[in-house]
């Protein structure tokens, strides 16, 4: 089994990210995304192990592979990619003085920040006489003294996730707001011809990026740098243990160094009360839209089989769809758009029966058809589908 390589990656300038609202028209804005899709990471290292010898960067963009065997098996062909996958992938805080980076992820659809204290989303069936929309038989209830409005812009600290993973509150100081880890960094643009080279009238527009210069205050945490972590299979010893990226929109500059990160440990296994929850770590694109592979209608109700496993899909609590695109370089031409269930979103399981490392197994390949097509092993390179086994207390 391939082993997982971490990579904190450092942005040197501002990021740019596009995100995929229309935008070309003159003063239109260009929104951005934060966290950025897994795919922005996988091709910015794909393209740093194939520009690292231009004969193996000729073959694969004239024969669609390399002529080195460990680079042919590690990025494989644009139809079937070999053993590279992103596996992992968060923001970062940087302590220095050469510390591990911690993992910072965006709060989980059944956590919220209320206030100074963190409420949670738990399953509940539907009072007598209220009607609400869907089929599952629970609904993600909030759990709350009070009513307050959330908190917004606020991610969570990797300790925090791993006390969210084994089913408890996490902290108030794992919580951490998004001034403290980068800054909106917006740009005027001009639209020029590139026959006259000169400036098209009324062509006016800005784009969003990021500069990732945290904020230092008191009782907030303090960092050296702000950027990202990468976990990475199939490169093994292909990559130099530091080295720089074009990452992002202009192909701006990036930096990154190998680290020895550890990531959080699945939560404890279904036990006595077979429950579970499954947390996206990335954005899902799955062919039933918002139900994960493996789940299908059975007699009223949706039923999770695996090899070896089964559950009930007793809930869920999703966040607004994404759209995922990109462009194909080895093709030159836009990939499909697909709406995306988003990072975040969260499903709880009951009635588990059958083989609990089979599920945690499973849930660690990622959540893929156990026969992917073309697409959907590319994307399954890119990082998409990546989701956290968590307790159900």
């Amino acid at each position: 089994m391939n082993t997982t390589t971490y990579f904190y990656v450092r942005p040197t300038d501002s990021l740019f990210v596009r995100g995929n609202l229309a935008f070309g028209d003159s003063g239109e804005h260009g929104a951005s995304t934060m966290p950025p899709p897994p795919s922005l990471f996988a091709g910015a290292f794909r393209s740093a192990l194939l520009g690292k010898d231009a004969k193996q960067l000729t073959a694969f963009l004239t024969h669609g592979r390399c002529n080195s065997s460990a680079l042919a098996k590690c990025l494989g062909t644009p139809e079937a990619p070999g053993d590279f996958r992103i596996t992992w992938l968060s923001l970062a805080g940087d302590p220095g003085a050469g510390a591990v980076p911690e993992a910072i992820s965006p709060l989980p659809a059944d956590l919220l920040l209320l206030g100074k204290n963190f409420a949670t989303l738990a399953p509940r069936a539907p009072s007598p006489g209220v009607q609400s929309a869907g089929d599952l038989p629970l609904r993600a209830t909030l759990v709350s003294a009070k009513q307050e409005k959330p908190k917004g812009g606020v991610f969570l600290r990797g300790k925090g996730l791993g006390q969210h993973l084994q089913g408890h509150a996490p902290a108030n100081s794992d919580g951490i707001e998004s001034r403290h880890l980068f800054q909106r960094d917006p740009r005027l643009g001009i639209g020029l011809n590139t026959d006259a080279h000169t400036a098209e009238e009324g062509q006016i527009y800005t784009t969003e990026g990021f500069a990732f210069s945290p904020q230092s205050e008191a009782g907030a945490a303090k960092f050296a740098s702000t950027g990202f972590l990468v976990g990475i299979q199939g490169v093994a010893d292909l990559l130099p243990a530091e080295g720089l990226l074009r990452l992002g929109g202009d192909g701006r500059s990036a930096h990154y160094r190998k680290v020895a990160f550890a990531a959080p440990s699945v939560a404890s296994l279904p036990g006595a009360k077979a429950r579970f929850r499954l947390l996206l770590q990335t954005p899902a694109l799955f062919t039933q839209g918002w139900l994960p592979e493996g789940v299908s209608e059975q007699g009223g109700s949706y039923r999770l089989q695996g090899d070896g496993f089964g559950a009930r899909l007793a809930c869920a609590a999703l966040g607004r769809r994404d759209i995922v695109s990109g462009w194909d370089l080895y093709q030159w031409r836009p990939k499909p758009a697909q709406a995306a269930v988003p990072a975040g979103s969260v499903y709880w399981f009951d009635e588990f029966t059958g083989d609990a490392g089979k599920l945690a197994a499973w849930v660690a390949k990622g959540l893929w058809p156990d026969h992917p097509d073309t697409l959907q092993q590319a994307r399954r390179a890119e990082g998409y589908n990546r989701a956290l086994l968590g307790a159900w207390t």
